[in-house]
């Protein structure tokens, strides 16, 4: 009987200090949570995610024409098997418009995004058909701010 309640005792005792460390661990965790005004997007945040929205409703229509989209003075562009370089807004708005006239797209959504700094970027996997085949390509766009706007500077299709 005596061990028992020895070894209940113990238990007890060494129990407690775990306990307070573990209290202890959550208090931190509770405190080290970024400011929660960090959490409300500031206007560049609101403005950059604006411009990804309709860029993305452009490429769902096969077309960044559709959306009213801006592109730099000089934007580079990456297409595999096609144009590659860095090319005037005109002939970028049309070397893409080209590209995405022959593709039917079923479905395209960004899936990561930075939305701060200097140069924001999306990207994302745009599917589609052409020629009867389906397809898929990884997007990826940056932005820059030009002539107090957000312009697309980089657009690469992988």
């Amino acid at each position: 009987m005596k061990l028992l309640v020895f070894f209940l005792l113990a238990v007890y005792v060494l129990a407690a200090p775990a306990q307070q460390r573990q209290n202890q661990q959550r208090t931190t965790r509770k405190n080290s949570i970024v400011d929660p005004r960090a959490l409300v997007p500031n206007a560049q945040q609101l403005d950059v995610r604006k411009l990804f929205g309709q860029i993305e409703d452009g490429l769902l229509k096969s077309s960044l024409a559709a959306a009213p989209v801006q592109f730099a003075s000089q934007v580079s562009i990456s297409i595999p098997g096609g144009e590659s370089g860095y090319f005037s807004a005109n002939q970028a708005a049309s070397i893409l418009d080209s590209y995405f006239s022959r593709r039917t797209p079923l479905s395209f959504q960004f899936t990561r995004y930075n939305d701060k700094g200097p140069s924001p970027f999306a990207t994302g996997r745009l599917t589609f058909v052409n020629r009867g085949q389906r397809e898929s390509v990884q997007i990826y766009i940056s932005l820059v701010h030009q002539e107090a706007r957000w312009v697309i500077r980089q657009f690469n299709i992988y």
